[in-house]
Order: structure tokens, then sequence, then C-alpha cells
């Protein structure tokens, strides 16, 4: 019997659509499936258990030597489980994984480097750069799956490094999808086999995504983005899933000659230092996990060009939304953004979509439009499509972290009532986004 498999998401069907219905791909594989029935006589059954009688394993994780990636991971690396770490080329993936192989291995523990992109003696200048040499991290070449996986039986490592997944061969030429998928499936069965955690190295398209099919991120336990821009030394690993812990953190790390560094304080690495006080800026204070990361949202308004239309260009914030709060202040601040071209952008290549920041995004763009300064000032705050503001959560310790860096005052919801003024920080309570012409006088 023949069904057809999309090579992108691994969507299946019986049948021939021509283009699969879940994702749009034209590329869908012909494979004959056994009939229904062949082949159970000669399959024991999978041995089932009362729920009763199961208890859940508490495994002792793995540190990896850099606190703000155990953070991310919920703890540590989790032995047997399989982890994907996504980003850009060049983004410092291979650097951080190797840094942290040698970390682990110096504890005792037995790493085993399985690189498909690179060779031996690539890997060993790259390990003389970062200093990652060690007696118990070892390390191969090979672009064929079968033999890295068998390296990896052999050698029986606590940790097993797989850079990257698009370089492997299962057999034939990696990079393909189905190549991919079933690169993947064998990494993944021999961790659940043999116990040994494994971190897979994955690219991304050009819109970010994660290169492959969508069935690996599915099969795999944790999957981690690596970003960060190709100017800016700060890189910042955020888990997008994770059966083991939250989604929530991120940890954020320093690229130097001598390879990555954590940035175990990172409050004030989203602001710019040392400026004066210009319009069109205003600080946000979005949080990532259980941290307040304050972030420097600056916006211009330009005058349109005579005979050109409106220009929009937003970095590191959601276009839908700011699109949104401009029309908001338009219809209900009378700050007429229609006809002027309107660029907003971030710091160091931070990026949020927390509501919690849109009221700092009209601050700047109406700072920006009046050509009024907002000095020290940050805000918080979820603008609606009435103009109200409206509360947020985790309000007192936003505004903590604020009175920390040192701002002298924030802007807040008026129906916040559970933020009472204290220290050294000044609130301004304002219930729509008219109140807020206010601060630009």
């Amino acid at each position: 019997m023949k069904k057809w498999s999309c090579t992108r998401c691994g969507w299946e069907s019986s049948k021939w659509y021509g283009r699969c219905p879940e994702c749009g791909n034209w590329e869908l594989e012909e494979k004959e499936e056994a009939p229904r029935g062949a082949g159970a006589s000669l399959r024991s059954p999978s041995p089932v258990f009362p729920s009763t009688s199961l208890r859940a394993q508490k495994e002792k994780r793995i540190p990896t030597g850099f606190g703000e990636l155990d953070r991310v991971l919920g703890g540590g690396i989790v032995p047997g489980s399989a982890i994907l770490l996504a980003g850009e080329p060049g983004i410092g993936k291979s650097t951080i994984l190797l840094q942290a192989s040698a970390k682990i291995a110096r504890e005792g523990r037995k790493v085993l480097y399985v690189s498909a992109e690179e060779s031996c003696p690539q890997v060993a200048a790259r390990m003389e750069r970062v200093g990652a040499f060690c007696e118990d991290l070892f390390v191969t070449s090979t672009r064929d799956t079968e033999e890295a996986v068998a390296a990896a039986e052999k050698l029986s490592p606590d940790l097993a490094v797989f850079d990257s997944i698009q370089a492997l061969a299962s057999p034939g030429a990696g990079g393909s999808a189905s190549q991919i998928r079933e690169a993947s499936a064998k990494i993944i069965e021999f961790s659940k086999r043999s116990g040994t955690a494994s971190l897979i190295v994955g690219h991304v398209t050009k819109d970010g995504s994660i290169a492959g099919p969508r069935t690996m991120e599915h099969l795999v336990d944790v999957v981690c983005q690596f970003e960060g821009e190709s100017h800016t030394a700060l890189r910042i690993v955020r888990a997008v899933k994770n059966r083991f812990g939250s989604t929530d953190e991120i940890g954020c790390f320093e690229m130097k000659g001598g390879g990555v560094e954590e940035v175990t304080d990172p409050y004030g690495i989203f602001l710019a230092r040392g400026e004066s006080a210009a319009p069109g800026k205003c600080v946000a204070l979005p949080m990532e996990g259980k941290r307040c990361l304050p972030l420097e949202i600056e916006a211009l308004c330009a005058p349109r060009l005579r005979g050109e239309s409106s220009q929009r260009a937003v970095n590191g914030l959601d276009y839908s939304r700011v699109a949104m709060i401009a029309a908001a202040l338009q219809q209900h601040a009378k700050i007429y953004l229609s006809g002027r071209d309107l660029y907003l952008s971030t710091i160091a290549g931070a990026k949020t979509r927390e509501p919690a920041s849109d009221l700092a995004i009209a601050l700047a763009l109406a700072s920006s439009f009046k050509n009024s300064p907002l000095p020290g000032v940050a805000a918080i705050g979820e603008v609606s499509l009435t103009g109200r503001i409206r509360p947020v959560g985790m309000a007192e310790q936003r505004l903590e972290t604020a009175e920390r860096m040192g701002f002298k005052s924030a802007v807040v919801p008026a129906a916040q009532k559970d933020i009472k003024e204290k220290g050294g920080i000044s609130l301004f309570r304002v219930d729509n986004l008219n109140d807020i012409l206010q601060l630009l006088r």
C-alpha cells in the first residue's frame, strides 16, 4: 500500500494531494506501507504497567559549567535527553558547546564531540583558542550518522555532541528533510536506549526558523535558540520547548576572543549608557522568566517625502503590535502618525513581544512626534484598542529593577491599584493614551 509523506513537516496520507495541507510544502515523498496485520505475529507486545505502580524518577542533572545555560535548561542536562541548539551561522553554537563539553569533562564525566562540519585538526584549533583540551573530552569527525552513533555506543559517554544535524548523512548526502529526520531519530533512539545525553546543533533558515522538518523539534526533549547580532558581542540562549523545565528563562552571554563568557548580571545590557536625553526614547520593563531586563526603545517619526508612501521599519518588536499602538495613538491621543515614516528599534539586538512594553512604545512614538524628551523614564502597561492602559503582572518586581538601575520616575497604569510609591522612584499614573500628553510638554 502506498502513502505520501511531507518532507518538511512529516504529514502523511494515503492519497496524493500534490501540496501538503499542513505546511504548504510541494515536496511529498512516496513510500510503501506494509499492509495491516503484516508482521504482527512476529512482534512482542510492549509491556503495560498499572499507573499506581509507576514512580517518577528524578535524575541527577549534569551541570554545563555555565550557570546561565543551566538556568535555561531547567537546572542542567538530564541524562538520556536530546537537546537541540539552533542558531545562525557564526553565532557561536560550536564554541559554547565545546566550552561546555570541556567544563563537563573536567568534572570527571566522559564527553564525545562529533564534528560533521570540521576535521579533527580544525576542532583542535578551536579548542586551543577557548582552552578546551581535557583528557575526558573525546573528538571524532564523520559525516555518517551510523558511524557517529557507533562511536558513541563504543565510548559510552555521559554526553555526546553532534555538530551539526544538517551535515550528517544517514545514508547519502545530508541536509534534506528526510535525511535530517532519519539522523535525528537514530541519535534520539541511541540517547533513550543508552542514557547518554545528546546535544544536537541545528541551523536556521533566513526567517529564523529551525531548518529541517518540524518532526525533529517534536522528537527532541529541549529546543533552544542561540540568538544575537553579528555586529554585537551579546548572545542570548532561550528555550522554546523544554520537557524538563520552564521556557520563560533566558541566558545571557558575551562573545570574546577567548570564547563565550556568561553575563551573570545582565541588568542594563539593553540600555544605552552615557547618552544625553533625546526625543523618541523610553525604557520598557519586560520580564524574561523571573528576571526583569530593562529595555530601551527608540522611535523616530520623520516627515514623509513628497510623492512617496509612508515607510515603517521595526527591529526587535512585534510589527503588528507597533502598528496597533500607532493607530491607537492617532485615534485617542490625536498624535497623527499616518502621514509620517515610523522607525522603531531596540538596543543591542534585544527582542520583546510582551504586551507590558506597549506603553513604552507609545511613549517613545509620542516623544519623537512631539520632539519632547523623556529623561530617566521607564514605563509598564498594556495598550488596548480603546486607548486604555491596562495593568500588567509582576509590577512590583519590574519597578524594583527600575529603581535598582537608577530610574527616578516610572509611568504605570492608573488601574494598577496594588502599586505603591516607595523609595526613590516617582510614579505617574495614566488611565489612557491621552494622559501621556501631560508628560510631553
